[in-house]
C-alpha cells in the first residue's frame, strides 16, 4: 500500500506546483492558444472560404483553419479584420454581415453579432464597447463588448474604414477607396461624433501607439505622415516616396511600405526614414497585402493575386527571413495574442 501512496502523493504535489506557476499549464485542455500571432485570411469574395490561422509563439509553426477546427463550421465570407482582447477575439466577416466572437484561448464560438451590420469593415474596443465601421453606411455601430448587445449607431459625415482608439478618443478614417480626406473623432464617454480632422490629401492608412494617431495621406505625387493628438494635427512630415502603404506605429517607431521596400522612422517624425529591406518582388496589388510589426518582428503576406494560397514571410529588421509559411487565400492581417 505504501508503494502506491508515495507515487500518488508525488503526482499530487507535482500537479499542485505546476499549477501555481502563473497558469503556465492550461487548466482547460481546449485552451490551445496561449501566445503567438493570429492571422486572418479573407478568402475569395462570395466563396465563404474565409479562415483564421495561428502562428505559434516561437514562430516555429503555423496551424491553419482554427475556427473550423474549433467549431465544426466555416467562418463565412471575407474575414476583413480582427480585434483581440484579453478574453475574446472579434472577427469581422464583411460579406456575411457578421462578427464572430470566439474565446481567445479555445477559439470556440461564444456569439455571432449580426444586428445593425451592413458590410462591416474594421473594429476597435474601448471602455468595454465594440466600435465597428461599415462599407455601406456613414456610421459607426456600437456594441457591448461583454454581452454583445447592440448599443447605438453613431452618425458620421462619410463612410469610414480603419478605426483606432488613442487617449480619450476613437478615430474613424473616411473610406480610403473613395478618397476620404478626414478622420472623424468620436468621444466614447457619450458616443458622439465630436469633430472632423481635415487633411489635404486622401487618407490611406492610420495606426496608433495608444497615445497618438499616425495618419498616412497621399495623392499622385506626394505622401505625408501626420501625428494626431487629441482632436487636431500636431505635426506633419512629407515623405520622398509618392505612394506609401501600410503604416504601423510600434513602440517609438513608425513602419511603412513603399513599392517592394519596408521603411522605418522615429515616431516624432524628426528624422528621415530608413529603408530596412526589399521584400521579394510580386504583383503590386498583392505585395504586402498583410503587414504588421509586432515586437520589432515584421510580418508580411503576398496574396498571390487571390488565385493561390498566400505566402507569409516573417523578417527581422535587417531583412533576414525568420520563417516562411503557406497561409490561405487573401492573408490580410496579423494580430498579437
Amino acid at each position: 500500500m505504501k508503494k502506491i501512496l508515495a507515487p500518488m502523493f508525488a503526482i499530487t504535489l507535482l500537479y499542485s506546483c505546476s499549477n501555481s506557476d502563473d497558469n503556465a499549464i492550461p487548466v482547460n485542455a481546449d485552451e490551445k492558444y496561449v501566445d503567438g500571432i493570429f492571422v486572418s485570411h479573407e478568402g475569395n469574395f462570395t466563396k465563404a472560404n474565409a479562415s483564421i490561422s495561428h502562428i505559434h509563439g516561437n514562430i516555429s509553426a503555423i496551424t491553419n483553419d482554427i475556427f473550423r477546427t474549433s467549431n465544426g463550421r466555416t467562418l463565412g465570407d471575407v474575414a476583413q479584420s480582427m480585434v483581440v482582447t484579453d478574453k475574446y477575439v472579434f472577427i469581422v466577416v464583411n460579406n456575411s454581415n457578421t462578427i464572430e466572437v470566439v474565446n481567445k484561448k479555445t477559439f470556440k464560438s461564444v456569439y455571432t453579432i449580426s444586428q445593425g451590420l451592413s458590410s462591416p469593415r474594421f473594429a476597435v474596443v474601448k471602455n468595454n464597447k465594440l466600435y465597428v465601421t461599415s462599407l455601406n453606411k456613414a456610421s459607426v455601430n456600437v456594441y457591448n463588448a461583454e454581452n454583445f448587445a447592440f448599443v447605438k449607431d453613431i452618425p458620421l459625415n462619410n463612410t469610414a474604414e480603419k478605426i483606432v482608439a488613442a487617449g480619450e478618443y476613437i478615430y474613424a478614417a473616411n473610406e480610403f477607396y473613395s478618397g476620404g480626406t478626414a478622420i472623424e473623432v468620436i468621444n466614447p464617454a457619450n458616443d458622439t461624433n465630436t469633430v472632423d480632422i481635415a487633411f489635404d490629401k486622401a487618407i490611406n492608412g492610420i495606426s496608433t501607439n495608444g497615445q497618438f494617431v499616425y495618419a498616412l495621406s497621399a495623392n499622385d505625387t506626394t505622401t505625408s505622415i501626420s501625428v494626431v493628438s487629441g482632436t487636431s494635427i500636431s505635426s506633419t512630415k512629407l515623405l520622398d516616396q509618392p505612394i506609401v502603404r501600410n503604416i504601423v506605429a510600434e513602440g517609438s517607431n513608425i513602419y511603412y511600405t513603399a513599392g517592394t521596400g519596408v521603411y522605418k522612422m522615429n515616431n516624432s517624425l524628426t528624422s528621415a526614414s530608413t529603408k530596412l529591406f526589399d521584400a521579394a518582388t510580386g504583383e503590386e496589388f498583392s505585395m504586402f497585402y498583410g503587414f504588421n510589426v509586432i515586437n520589432g518582428t515584421i510580418f508580411t503576406s503576398d496574396a498571390n493575386g487571390f488565385t493561390d494560397n498566400s505566402k507569409i514571410v516573417i523578417y527581422k529588421e535587417d531583412g533576414t527571413v525568420i520563417k516562411e509559411f503557406t497561409g490561405s487565400i487573401g492573408t490580410n492581417g496579423f494580430y498579437k495574442f
